[in-house]
């Protein structure tokens, strides 16, 4: 049995383009992962949400096995006011970043959107299928995920701010 090679990309467009998002995405209000277009932090209590991004495990180089339990994580928790959440269930069509599918604002602090679940540093499973490694491209389904800035967040406006790198992983058989 031979290993694939694999590697977390993010798809944006409109006609999806999947891209290397191993050296990061930025969580922000555009259909992009490098986009420096910022997410206000409320002026009263609640949560305002980025724009989604969809993240999926790809084949880099084919391999004989199989992918399954493909889970997701953060590396370490992110500053308080922070919430990083992904799809409750793996998500197998692809929806471009728009305003149109962000999550509606809400008036608490920490909400999370309908449909996510938070994400934590312990691994979630987010798509359970077994999908072969024979050919290159996305292997099996896409993590959406967004992330939730509310009104407890201290670390100031602008566009850089740090959010934990987040973990992909997975089982080859």
């Amino acid at each position: 049995m031979a290993a694939a090679v694999c590697q977390a990309q993010g798809g944006t467009g409109a006609s999806v383009t999947w891209a290397n998002a191993e050296g990061g995405c930025k969580f922000n209000l555009a259909d992009s992962l490098t986009s420096t277009t910022p997410i206000a932090i409320p002026t009263a209590t609640g949560t305002v949400f980025s724009w989604i991004k969809n993240l999926v495990l790809a084949v880099t180089t084919a391999g004989t096995t199989a992918i399954t339990n493909r889970r997701i994580s953060m590396a370490t928790s992110p500053a308080t006011g922070l919430k990083l959440h992904f799809k409750q269930v793996a998500v197998a069509s692809y929806a471009q970043a728009a305003t149109g599918n962000r999550p509606a604002s809400s008036g608490s602090n920490g909400a999370v959107p309908s449909t996510y679940t938070e994400m934590t540093t312990t691994p979630a499973l987010y798509d359970n299928t077994s999908v072969a490694t024979s050919s290159t491209g996305p292997n099996g389904d896409m993590a959406v995920c967004v992330l939730g800035v509310d009104f407890s967040y201290a670390g100031g406006p602008g566009s850089a701010q740090a959010v934990p790198n987040i973990v992909v992983t997975y089982d080859e058989q």
